[in-house]
């Protein structure tokens, strides 16, 4: 192998670590511009390869944050108006649990009262409702479906001042309020489903909605138990990487929106126990407890890039633009 040889590869070792795309778009040139300096020697020097390395860092960061500018977020909320109402079904798993057992005890306990099964299941209007989204949003009824889609979020904020017994709605189920949130938005002010439909096609629907239907069986099935709760909260993040398209950069931060209601259980579950003073914070400042899990997680979607840092109006019809 040549001198020239030997160290082009070696060139290309230190690029290939840059992303993909900027790869594409520079690789050859910056390969001739680091070949015709290196001259004769056998690669790249010490302090060169620590500059190509720091670049590359750099760049990958850039890009976490969305600081490159590169995200389409009318293509995200595009994505999140058709695949939103589809993941905020998984839920409806502890409304369904209620209602298995419901079922089961045939609306009596020990044969002596009825139980009605409206009690049992308090928020099962609010459940249809998004189900009635989710066919409209694939069905890409924009309209119709973000019309549901803020009388559901009505719903959940409806249910935490009037019966908030299976749900810590604003607390550690405050992941489905916020993404009911941003989906009604998305469908009130993106492109609406029929684009996200563009982007992930039946594919992206078909697979959420497997990952979800089997997150709901796992929690109604496997009620308190270990795995399934883990399987619950891990099933439709996975199927929400998947449906989205971990290698399209506006499909992952839209993934990221989807994985809202992971996030506060994390919070709630992992992070607040792991400080010790997750019940004295509950019971004694629950308004701030509200305040983290409502206001953190729209805090990493914002650093991550997932939320747009900016919204102009748009200039036509005075519809609002996500900025990108």
């Amino acid at each position: 192998m040549s001198t020239r040889e030997s160290g082009e590869r070696r060139y290309r070792r230190l690029l290939a670590l840059y992303p993909r795309d900027h790869r594409e778009r520079h690789g050859e040139e910056m390969l001739a511009v680091l070949m015709e300096d290196a001259g004769e020697r056998t690669g790249p020097r010490a302090r060169e390869t620590a500059d190509l390395l720091w670049a590359a860092l750099l760049l990958h960061l850039r890009r976490v944050v969305a600081a490159d500018g590169g995200i389409a977020h009318r293509d995200v909320f595009a994505i999140v108006s058709l695949l939103g109402p589809v993941a905020i079904l998984a839920g409806a798993t502890t409304g369904l649990h209620e209602l298995a057992w419901w079922i089961k005890v045939d609306g009596f306990v020990g044969g002596l009262s009825a139980i009605p099964w409206s009690t049992q299941v308090p928020d099962a209007p609010v459940w249809l409702i998004w189900l009635a989204v989710a066919v409209l949003a694939v069905s890409r009824k924009r309209r119709t479906a973000a019309v549901g889609a803020w009388l559901g979020t009505a719903g959940f904020l409806g249910l935490e001042l009037f019966a908030p017994s299976q749900h810590w709605w604003l607390e550690g189920d405050a992941g489905w309020v916020l993404l009911g949130a941003l989906t009604a938005v998305a469908l009130t002010w993106s492109a609406g489903p029929a684009r996200g439909w563009e982007l992930v096609g039946g594919r992206g629907v078909a697979v959420l909605a497997t990952s979800v239907a089997a997150a709901v069986l796992c929690g109604v099935f496997g009620y308190r138990e270990n795995v399934a709760e883990v399987l619950l909260v891990v099933l439709p993040v996975l199927g929400a990487v998947l449906a989205c398209g971990p290698r399209s950069r506006s499909g992952r931060r839209a993934a990221l929106v989807l994985a809202l209601p992971a996030m506060t259980v994390v919070l709630w579950q992992v992070v607040l126990p792991a400080t010790g003073l997750d019940s004295y914070l509950r019971y004694a400042y629950p308004d701030l407890v509200a305040v983290l899990c409502l206001g953190l997680p729209l805090l990493v979607l914002l650093a991550l890039g997932g939320l747009p840092r900016r919204v102009r109006r748009h200039t036509q019809a005075g519809r609002v633009d996500l900025g990108d």
